[in-house]
């Protein structure tokens, strides 16, 4: 990371010890003017006494790049307030990106070929949870367009399970979302994908619509960034969420090691039967090898692949070379699959439709 400029600390320091404090993590001025504002907020919202010493410690831990939700405790995730902390992925605005764009999908009747309030009942299940954002979005926003409504988030941590069930009592308590009833229910469940007895209690049920945000991030890239991801990131958030274990099943041919997650879910879509699977991925290489996996796997063999990236309710750019509207693969047996790839920003999600 190349180093700060003298004149930007001497520009930030003429302002506040506590804004040249946060410029290694900030990196400008502009970035560090908001996030010190929103500390201070912070600061002034939860401390009683010795608020200045208490905001230098926290521009301090944000400068040392702890990030900063965990500092404030809470990330914006549509109209939601998701708590925060040490051990549990933190939401990122392009997951909450495509899960609005799903949700607008989803009431529209474009996706499932009929508005909610037509189809009377609606089951989600989202692997690998985290803070719950996803599911208790979906639930939040779709309680007032389906009658029956059943939301599942599951996740192996227990750390993460707790904190997805805070968080739905924190936003129930604040007023932004309303609570589970005989009709309408979110649960978050303990269970590792990869043993079948824990995957027997989803069994036997309609899911419609089934998501995932899984760990998908190479040990390589985890091990050394390659500027593919942040010291922050690979300090302070769990590699648990974020790299698949070393003692992993193999991945099939054509898969890398970081890609063994999507091969499973694969295999969990063919036994629960969704309508929808959405699955989050990392970069267009590895979606290129997923939609690759997916032309020869049992699950697709009648279903729609569509590409979505970062921002999918967004034209493409101008620049037609870096967001272009389709890609091509080829089989196996040499046949070639064009998938279209809707949206702008870089490729985020693949989006398997099995209703056709």
């Amino acid at each position: 990371m190349p180093r700060i400029a003298p004149q930007l600390i001497r520009s930030a320091l003429s302002h506040s010890p506590e804004l040249a404090a946060l410029l290694p993590a900030c990196r400008d001025l502009n970035s560090a003017f908001n996030e010190l504002r929103w500390i201070r907020e912070h600061v002034d919202k939860t401390v009683g006494f010795n608020r200045k010493r208490h905001l230098e410690k926290l521009c301090q831990k944000r400068g040392r790049g702890v990030p900063l939700q965990y500092l404030l405790g809470t990330q914006p995730f549509g109209s939601l307030n998701i708590k925060c902390k040490p051990g549990v992925l933190i939401p990122r605005p392009e997951t909450e990106a495509y899960v609005c764009y799903l949700q607008d999908l989803l009431e529209s009747g474009n996706l499932l070929g009929q508005k909610l309030s037509e189809l009377g009942n609606l089951r989600i299940i989202d692997f690998c949870t985290g803070t719950g954002c996803i599911p208790l979005h979906l639930f939040s926003t779709l309680q007032r367009s389906v009658r029956s409504l059943e939301v599942c988030g599951v996740d192996i941590s227990l750390v993460a399970l707790e904190l997805a069930k805070e968080n739905a009592k924190y936003n129930v308590a604040q007023g932004y979302m309303a609570s589970s009833n005989d009709k309408q229910a979110l649960s978050f469940q303990k269970a590792d994908i990869f043993r079948d007895t824990d995957i027997q209690q989803f069994t036997g049920l309609p899911w419609d619509i089934m998501i995932s945000n899984p760990p998908y991030i190479s040990r390589n890239v985890w091990n050394y960034g390659r500027g593919q991801m942040g010291y922050s990131t690979r300090k302070y958030e769990p590699r648990l969420a974020l790299v698949p274990e070393d003692d992993m099943p193999p991945a099939p041919a054509g898969l890398l090691p970081e890609d063994i997650f999507y091969a499973r879910l694969l295999d969990l879509a063919q036994t629960l039967c969704p309508k929808i699977l959405l699955m989050e991925v990392g970069d267009e290489k590895q979606a290129r090898r997923i939609v690759q996996y997916c032309s020869r796997h049992t699950f697709c063999t009648q279903a729609q692949l569509t590409v979505w990236r970062d921002w999918p309710d967004v034209a493409p750019g101008s620049d037609k070379n870096t967001e272009d509207s389709d890609f091509t693969i080829c089989t196996d047996d040499g046949k070639r699959i064009t998938v279209p790839v809707k949206g702008s920003g870089n490729i985020r999600s693949i989006v398997i439709t099995t209703i056709i």
